[in-house]
Protein backbone atom coordinates (compact mmCIF):
# COMPACT_ATOMS: atom_id res chain seq x y z
CA UNK A 1 0.00 0.00 0.00
CA UNK A 2 1.34 3.61 -0.90
CA UNK A 3 1.09 6.33 1.42
CA UNK A 4 -0.49 8.84 -1.42
CA UNK A 5 -3.52 8.11 -4.28
CA UNK A 6 -1.04 10.03 -6.51
CA UNK A 7 2.02 7.46 -6.02
CA UNK A 8 0.01 4.68 -7.33
CA UNK A 9 -0.23 3.60 -10.98
CA UNK A 10 -3.84 3.61 -10.65
CA UNK A 11 -3.96 7.44 -10.05
CA UNK A 12 -5.47 9.28 -13.47
CA UNK A 13 -2.87 12.42 -13.77
CA UNK A 14 -4.75 13.60 -17.08
CA UNK A 15 -7.58 13.05 -15.68
CA UNK A 16 -6.68 15.15 -12.68
CA UNK A 17 -5.61 18.39 -15.25
CA UNK A 18 -2.08 17.42 -15.36
CA UNK A 19 -0.10 17.73 -18.45
CA UNK A 20 1.85 14.95 -19.48
CA UNK A 21 5.26 14.46 -21.04
CA UNK A 22 5.96 11.15 -22.22
CA UNK A 23 9.06 9.26 -23.72
CA UNK A 24 11.46 12.00 -22.61
CA UNK A 25 15.21 10.92 -22.89
CA UNK A 26 17.10 13.06 -20.33
CA UNK A 27 20.80 11.89 -20.03
CA UNK A 28 20.88 8.12 -19.84
CA UNK A 29 17.36 7.74 -19.13
CA UNK A 30 15.40 6.79 -22.33
CA UNK A 31 11.58 7.54 -22.51
CA UNK A 32 10.66 9.14 -19.19
CA UNK A 33 7.07 10.81 -18.26
CA UNK A 34 6.75 13.45 -16.39
CA UNK A 35 3.84 14.55 -15.40
CA UNK A 36 2.94 18.52 -13.95
CA UNK A 37 0.12 20.42 -12.71
CA UNK A 38 0.26 24.09 -12.21
CA UNK A 39 1.11 25.46 -8.55
CA UNK A 40 0.10 21.50 -7.17
CA UNK A 41 2.71 19.16 -8.45
CA UNK A 42 5.28 17.37 -10.41
CA UNK A 43 4.74 13.59 -10.65
CA UNK A 44 7.90 11.50 -11.95
CA UNK A 45 7.16 7.81 -13.28
CA UNK A 46 8.83 4.98 -12.38
CA UNK A 47 6.82 2.42 -15.03
CA UNK A 48 7.76 4.41 -17.92
CA UNK A 49 11.42 3.71 -19.16
CA UNK A 50 14.24 3.20 -16.91
CA UNK A 51 13.66 5.87 -14.54
CA UNK A 52 13.35 4.10 -11.64
CA UNK A 53 16.50 1.74 -12.16
CA UNK A 54 18.48 5.33 -13.49
CA UNK A 55 17.50 7.11 -10.36
CA UNK A 56 18.14 4.58 -8.07
CA UNK A 57 21.72 4.18 -9.22
CA UNK A 58 22.89 8.12 -8.24
CA UNK A 59 21.57 10.97 -7.05
CA UNK A 60 22.99 12.88 -10.63
CA UNK A 61 20.50 11.17 -12.60
CA UNK A 62 17.35 12.15 -9.96
CA UNK A 63 18.73 15.77 -10.30
CA UNK A 64 18.84 15.76 -14.01
CA UNK A 65 15.35 14.42 -13.82
CA UNK A 66 14.78 17.49 -11.70
CA UNK A 67 16.15 19.84 -13.60
CA UNK A 68 14.24 18.54 -17.06
CA UNK A 69 11.03 18.43 -15.07
CA UNK A 70 11.39 21.89 -13.70
CA UNK A 71 11.90 23.41 -17.39
CA UNK A 72 8.58 21.71 -18.12
CA UNK A 73 6.60 23.16 -15.34
CA UNK A 74 8.45 26.61 -15.89
CA UNK A 75 7.35 26.67 -20.19
CA UNK A 76 4.13 25.84 -19.50
CA UNK A 77 3.12 27.71 -16.63
CA UNK A 78 5.39 30.72 -17.14
CA UNK A 79 6.93 30.78 -13.93
CA UNK A 80 9.57 28.44 -11.86
CA UNK A 81 8.29 25.50 -9.47
CA UNK A 82 8.80 26.22 -6.28
CA UNK A 83 10.87 23.12 -4.97
CA UNK A 84 14.51 23.43 -6.12
CA UNK A 85 15.90 20.50 -8.24
CA UNK A 86 18.28 19.67 -5.40
CA UNK A 87 15.78 18.97 -2.99
CA UNK A 88 13.56 17.12 -5.44
CA UNK A 89 16.33 14.91 -6.84
CA UNK A 90 16.68 13.60 -3.46
CA UNK A 91 13.04 13.17 -2.94
CA UNK A 92 13.16 11.16 -6.76
CA UNK A 93 15.94 9.05 -5.35
CA UNK A 94 13.92 8.47 -2.31
CA UNK A 95 11.35 6.77 -3.75
CA UNK A 96 13.67 5.59 -6.27
CA UNK A 97 15.24 2.76 -4.24
CA UNK A 98 13.68 2.76 -0.61
CA UNK A 99 15.12 -0.78 0.01
CA UNK A 100 18.67 0.62 0.34
CA UNK A 101 18.38 3.65 1.74
CA UNK A 102 19.00 1.97 5.10
CA UNK A 103 22.41 0.55 4.04
CA UNK A 104 23.13 3.52 2.77
CA UNK A 105 22.19 6.06 5.65
CA UNK A 106 23.88 3.29 7.78
CA UNK A 107 27.33 3.51 6.10
CA UNK A 108 30.17 4.60 7.88
CA UNK A 109 31.44 6.94 4.64
CA UNK A 110 28.23 8.92 4.32
CA UNK A 111 28.16 9.52 8.37
CA UNK A 112 31.11 10.51 7.97
CA UNK A 113 30.49 12.76 4.47
CA UNK A 114 26.93 14.28 5.85
CA UNK A 115 28.24 14.55 9.44
CA UNK A 116 25.84 12.59 11.66
CA UNK A 117 23.29 15.10 12.06
CA UNK A 118 22.36 15.51 8.45
CA UNK A 119 22.69 11.70 8.03
CA UNK A 120 19.88 11.55 10.69
CA UNK A 121 17.89 14.01 9.17
CA UNK A 122 17.85 12.82 5.75
CA UNK A 123 17.11 9.41 7.38
CA UNK A 124 14.12 10.79 9.04
CA UNK A 125 13.00 12.38 5.73
CA UNK A 126 13.83 8.97 4.56
CA UNK A 127 11.19 7.55 6.74
CA UNK A 128 8.56 10.36 6.01
CA UNK A 129 8.78 10.28 2.24
CA UNK A 130 9.60 6.96 1.28
CA UNK A 131 8.51 4.71 3.51
CA UNK A 132 6.63 2.66 1.32
CA UNK A 133 7.14 1.58 -2.88
CA UNK A 134 5.75 4.20 -5.28
CA UNK A 135 4.78 3.78 -8.78
CA UNK A 136 5.65 8.04 -8.65
CA UNK A 137 7.39 10.05 -7.01
CA UNK A 138 5.18 13.20 -6.64
CA UNK A 139 6.46 16.22 -5.52
CA UNK A 140 3.70 18.37 -4.39
CA UNK A 141 4.48 21.81 -3.35
CA UNK A 142 2.91 21.80 -0.28
CA UNK A 143 3.24 18.13 0.77
CA UNK A 144 4.72 17.64 4.53
CA UNK A 145 8.10 16.89 2.10
CA UNK A 146 8.76 20.53 2.07
CA UNK A 147 10.18 20.81 5.89
CA UNK A 148 13.42 18.47 4.49
CA UNK A 149 14.42 20.93 1.44
CA UNK A 150 17.21 22.99 3.35
CA UNK A 151 18.73 19.35 4.69
CA UNK A 152 18.54 17.48 0.67
CA UNK A 153 19.62 20.86 -0.24
CA UNK A 154 22.56 20.89 1.83
CA UNK A 155 23.25 17.59 1.72
CA UNK A 156 23.49 17.43 -2.07
CA UNK A 157 25.65 20.27 -1.77
CA UNK A 158 28.16 18.01 0.78
CA UNK A 159 28.12 15.35 -1.97
CA UNK A 160 28.82 17.02 -5.11
CA UNK A 161 29.77 20.93 -4.38
CA UNK A 162 27.33 23.70 -4.89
Amino acid sequence: MTKWKEDTANYDYAKDGYAIYDKLTIGSIKNARINTKYNRAIAVSFMHGNTRDKCALNLKNCYEVAVKARNLYATAYRQHFPVSAKAMAWEIWLHAMPEALDTLIDNKVVRFILGTSLAGQIAKAAIDIAGEHTDYADVGITDKGRKWDDEFEKAYDVIYGK
